[in-house]
This record gives C-alpha cells, sequence and structure tokens, in this order.
C-alpha cells in the first residue's frame, strides 16, 4: 500500500479508527483490575452467591428462600438470566471475582460499540455514534456497574439492542429485525422484571410503525385506483401475528427456556407459579428502607448516589460509589430539556425515539408498586440521555468551527470529570482528608 492510498484509507475510515481504538479503552477500563476487591461487596452477596450456587448446580437457587450462610441469601427476587451468564463465568474462569464479574465487564465494554451502532442508524451519523461510543465509555454510573455482579447492566445493554434492531426494523423493513426485537426484549424481562417496559414499548412502537406503513398504501392504492381499498384498521389486523410472534411468543418462549433448570431440578409448574407469586408479593410488598435509597425524581439530578463498598480503613481507605459523572448527568437535564423544545418546533423524528425511551424506562418507578429504590434503576433511560447529547453535538460540530471547539471541549470536560472521580469507582486508596473533595453534594455523603 502506498503512502497515498494509505492516508486515503485513513480518511475514509477515520471514525472506524477512533471507534477500535475507543472499543479497546471500554474495555480495557471495565477489566482492569477487576478482582479488586477480591471479595464480596455490596449486592454479590445475593448476586455472586447464588450465581456460584447455580454453577454448583445446586436445587436450593431455584426456590424460593433457602438457608445460606451467614451474610449471605439466595437471590430469586429476579427472573434467572443475569445470575445464569454470571455463573457461565464462574464455570469458565473460575469461582473467583474475576469469574464472578466477566460478563458484566463484558457487556459494559461492548456497550460502547452496540451504542455505536444505535447512535449511527438513529440519526445516521457515524461522528454521532462515535460521541455516544465516548460519553458511554466514560460515564462512571455505568463504569461501576460493569464491574460488580449485579444484572442491571445486562438490562440496559438488552435494551439498547432491542432498540438497535427495532431501529434497523423500522429503517429496512427486514422482518427478521422485529424478530430480533422481539428476542432482546425477553432477555430483557429474563433478567429483570422491569424489562417489561421494553417489551411493551418497543411492541407498541411497532404496531404504530405497522399502522402507519400501511395507511400509506392505502393512501397510494386510494390516489392510484378509483376501487374500494381495505381499511387501514383491516389491513393492521392482518399485520397482528408477526407482532404477536416477535413479542409475545418469542419472549414468552426465552423466558420460560431460561427456567429450564428449575424443572431439571425437579420442580413442578406448581412450584413455577408459586415463585412468580411470591416474587410479586416481594417487590410490591418490600417495606424495608436503606440509608442510599432514593427516589425517582432525584435520579435525573443525581442527588442520591450509593456507596458500594470501604475496604480497610486507616489513614488511607479505598472506596467505591456508584455515582454517575455529573457533568453528562447535569448537562444531559439540559440537552433533555432543549430536546423537547426541538421536536415541538421541527418535528424531528429522529429525536422521538430516545427521548420517549428515557420517559418509558424511568417515569413508571412514580407509580410501581416497589418502594424501596435506588439510582441504578434509572439505569435503562441513561443510554437515551446519552443519545440525546450525541445528537446536539454532532449537530454543533458541523455548524461551524466555534461548534467543533465546543464539542471538543464538553468531551474533554467528560473525561476530565472521570478521571477526577475515578478513585472512588475503582477502589484506589485515597487518604481520608482528601475523601471530602469527591462530596459536592451535601446528599453524596
Amino acid at each position: 500500500m502506498s503512502l497515498e492510498s494509505y492516508k486515503v484509507f485513513l480518511r475514509k475510515n477515520k471514525i472506524e479508527i477512533m471507534l477500535f481504538f475507543l472499543l479497546i479503552i471500554s474495555l480495557g477500563l471495565k477489566f482492569y483490575r477487576l478482582n479488586n476487591p477480591n471479595s464480596y461487596y455490596f449486592d454479590e452477596i445475593y448476586f455472586a452467591f447464588t450465581a456460584e450456587e447455580m454453577a454448583k448446580g445446586s436445587d436450593i437457587p431455584w426456590g424460593i428462600g433457602g438457608n445460606a450462610p451467614k451474610g449471605f441469601a439466595y437471590e430469586w427476587v429476579h427472573p434467572p438470566l443475569g445470575k445464569e451468564i454470571s455463573a457461565l463465568g464462574i464455570l469458565i474462569f473460575g469461582d473467583n471475582t474475576f469469574g464472578w464479574r466477566f460478563f458484566q465487564a463484558l457487556f459494559g465494554g461492548f456497550g460502547a460499540l452496540f451504542i455505536y451502532l444505535l447512535a449511527k442508524e438513529l440519526f445516521q451519523s457515524k461522528r454521532a455514534g462515535l460521541i455516544a461510543a465516548f460519553l458511554f465509555t466514560f460515564e462512571s454510573f455505568i463504569f461501576v456497574l460493569s464491574r460488580i455482579t449485579m444484572v442491571d447492566v445486562f438490562l440496559m445493554v438488552f435494551t439498547l439492542l432491542a432498540s438497535l434492531f427495532f431501529v434497523l426494523y423500522v429503517k429496512k423493513g427486514k422482518f427478521y429485525y422485529l424478530l430480533l426485537t422481539g428476542l432482546f426484549c425477553g432477555f430483557s424481562v429474563s433478567t429483570k422484571w422491569s424489562g417489561i417496559l421494553t417489551l411493551g414499548f418497543l411492541g407498541f412502537l411497532s404496531f404504530l410503525v405497522e399502522v402507519h406503513k400501511r395507511k400509506q398504501v392505502v393512501d397510494q392504492k386510494r390516489k392510484k385506483i378509483k376501487v374500494k381499498v381495505p381499511s387501514i384498521w383491516t389491513l393492521s389486523i392482518r399485520m397482528l401475528p408477526r407482532l404477536v410472534l416477535s413479542f409475545i411468543v418469542i419472549p414468552a418462549a426465552v423466558y420460560l427456556l431460561i427456567y429450564l433448570p428449575l424443572f431439571f431440578h425437579n420442580h413442578t409448574w406448581a412450584d413455577f407459579i408459586e415463585l412468580h407469586k411470591q416474587m410479586y408479593y416481594y417487590h410490591s410488598g418490600l417495606k424495608a428502607t436503606h440509608p442510599y435509597q432514593s427516589s425517582w425524581w432525584q435520579w435525573l439530578l443525581l442527588i442520591r448516589p450509593i456507596y458500594l463498598y470501604l475496604g480497610a480503613q486507616g489513614e488511607f481507605a479505598a472506596h467505591i460509589y456508584a455515582i454517575g459523572n455529573p457533568f453528562i448527568w447535569w448537562t444531559g437535564v439540559g440537552f433533555l430539556l432543549y430536546s423537547l423544545i426541538e421536536v415541538a418546533r421541527k418535528e424531528d423524528l429522529s429525536l422521538y425515539f430516545p427521548i420517549l425511551s428515557v420517559f418509558a424506562y424511568w417515569l413508571h418507578w412514580a407509580i410501581s408498586p416497589r418502594k424501596l429504590t435506588f439510582l441504578y434503576h434509572f439505569l435503562p433511560s441513561l443510554p437515551f440521555i446519552l443519545l440525546i447529547i450525541a445528537y446536539f453535538l454532532d449537530l454543533l460540530w458541523v455548524k461551524s468551527r466555534y461548534g467543533r471547539a465546543f464539542v471538543i471541549l464538553y468531551l474533554v470536560c467528560a473525561l476530565g470529570t472521570f478521571i477526577y472521580f475515578y478513585p472512588i469507582l475503582a477502589a484506589i486508596p485515597v487518604s481520608n482528608d482528601s475523601l471530602g473533595r469527591f462530596f459536592w453534594l451535601k446528599s453524596w455523603r
């Protein structure tokens, strides 16, 4: 390859090259010192412990409750897919912290690629995709939850992938994209029941898309030929089988398949039904409180992060806080509000989807029967905030050189804020005297 052709290659593929290196950074951040802390912390006493028991082939994780060693408890109040994925990591890499957390880090690392693809297809801009991937990589809340044996990062990534295939279906009309949308909706529900929002939201949007497509067909036929054409609702009924297959049959099959080990351990359908009754009773009747719980309206403003880990105490101590990148979150509020103005003024359909997604996965918590909620319940909405930010930064980039300067400054500030908070995200020991510099708000303590 000549020097000139090499330059042409770099110029034509600069976005892809930058994405490649960004993906390496994303994965590297998630896997670097993944085994630290080298012990259970926060909800790993439930999720990691249960995954270990699943990996051993124990029958107890498939029942209700179970006698666990002191300080641990079996996690049975959520569907088992996330724990099964963690158990696979244990089977591959051994019963250790790296094995427990491997797939969380893998999902979190590759999430940068998935949000790139979604932004590229949604906004028809590789640059918007790269910006979204950059923000995803250096979003500290995503970083922390990609390095702990919990299941929320799985739910977030499955929601991203379901959204990606939905957008591809809308753009290209290929039925298999709709089937893949339903498949990843099924994975979402099989990870946490809140994944039903992904299923319901994308299923409803798919119905609207089908109705719109058939309305266009009807209108075109009526213009071309003066004959009676089936009504829009008649045509809409005809497309119901594909929606039922994609958003009922496939997700239900996925959900049942991930419970197959329950039946292999000689549990019955009656046990399966009773388990789900108890899961519902648990979530709807939970009266417990927690010092780091927060209400749905506090999440977007980053009022109450979650203190996950405190290492050996002394002059220096290691800490892990599940806290969002405040620069991204607080500016994201402004971008979200501005996006509402933009869609009202321009009716930009590409912006409708991320805006609706933010609210679809967030606002239901205002009326949820579960009252004990945490900041991590906002995680499925977070990537769509990043998409909205990427949309406007991409517009600024093409507008002028001042716009490009603003975008670069914004990304540098986002990166700088991540680096600033990194010690309390990754359990890097800090002195007790300097710990206060991370608590910008009193409610963060």
